[in-house]
């Protein structure tokens, strides 16, 4: 289902709840022993909308008039919402040993011994707050993964393949037109 939320958004104020950056999460996940890659599922569903606003996210269908009471993909700060969110479940470990940037934690540990019970207190704060992970998109207990887009592992930032691959495929250009 696809619904056209610009009018709402132009509507909304902006949420400046600062987003974490992209290269501190990378930077600071490199060097551990141990990471497990964690990915929410269906992320922005999580949410509970405020039963005040439920009536902004209201469509039509054939069949009648409906509301969303979890926030739908295409909202404009749901994002900074959902990161507000794992900031404030994810709070006791954020920086120790658990990095999130909207929905991807990170569990990195740097004593490998560690990791299990690392995982479990992340477990407990995610099960508290009834949020649930993709088990198809999580990894557990990796020395190497992608974060963000980026091939990080315990030897630090190495580049990703899958990123570089265009530059490496592409051809020499033979003319200035063809620059």
């Amino acid at each position: 289902m696809c619904i056209d939320f610009a009018d709402l958004n132009k509507a909304c104020p902006k949420d400046d709840f600062p987003l974490t950056r992209i290269d501190k999460v990378v930077d600071d996940v490199a060097n551990s022993q141990l990471m497990s890659l964690l990915d929410c599922l269906s992320v922005y569903h999580q949410i509970w909308i405020r039963e005040e606003d439920e009536e902004k996210t209201s469509f039509s269908t054939p069949f009648g008039t409906y509301c969303f009471v979890r926030m739908p993909e295409g909202q404009k700060n749901v994002g900074q919402s959902f990161s507000r969110m794992s900031t404030v479940v994810l709070d006791p470990q954020l920086r120790r040993n658990v990095l999130a940037y909207v929905d991807d934690i990170v569990v990195s540990s740097t004593v490998r011994q560690n990791h299990v019970a690392d995982l479990a207190e992340t477990f407990a704060n995610l099960r508290k707050a009834n949020l649930s992970l993709n088990p198809e998109k999580c990894l557990f207990g990796v020395h190497k993964g992608k974060v963000l887009g980026c091939l990080v592992s315990t030897k630090g930032n190495e580049a990703n393949p899958d990123k570089v691959k265009a530059l490496s495929n592409m051809e020499e250009q033979k003319s200035i037109r063809d620059v």
